[in-house]
């Protein structure tokens, strides 16, 4: 018998999370790269060699976020998959806050809209793989 797989190599829906763990892979390789026009892109400009190294230091976090969700992607746990792209949103929420604070909310405005994807990722993820596995048998417990 054949495993059925939560993530279907032929569902929209992993490639939408793998294309998803590809951004954020390439953001922070940006970041690592290019790490002054990183930081202007994020909302809050940076020069300063000590800005810049806690700049790569965020293109490092969404190198190690990238690769954690193709690793999820590959081991199909979709519960972990969902629950990374949650804390992936919370992550812009508090982008979004730290971007408002510093240079207004139409420069944050951008993160605003990361949350939203992001946690619609998340909960569409959740969606689909509660209605695309098959139902378990119940089992019977017995003393």
């Amino acid at each position: 018998m054949k495993a059925v797989r939560s993530f279907e190599f032929r569902s929209p829906m992993t490639w939408v999370v793998a294309f998803a763990a590809f951004v954020f892979l390439l953001l922070g390789l940006r970041t690592l790269l290019f790490p002054a026009s990183a930081a202007a892109f994020y909302g809050i400009p940076a020069t300063a060699p000590e800005a810049l190294a806690f700049v790569k230091a965020y293109g490092a976090r969404n190198i190690a976020i990238s690769l954690l969700a193709m690793t999820l992607l590959v081991l199909d746990v979709r519960k972990g998959i969902v629950a990374l792209l949650g804390f992936a949103a919370l992550i812009a929420a508090l982008d979004a806050w730290i971007v408002a604070s510093h240079a207004g909310m139409g420069t944050a405005a951008k993160h605003f809209v990361y949350v939203i994807v992001l946690s619609g990722l998340a909960l569409a993820t959740a969606w689909t793989g509660r209605r695309g596995l098959p139902k378990q048998p119940a089992t019977a417990v017995t003393g």
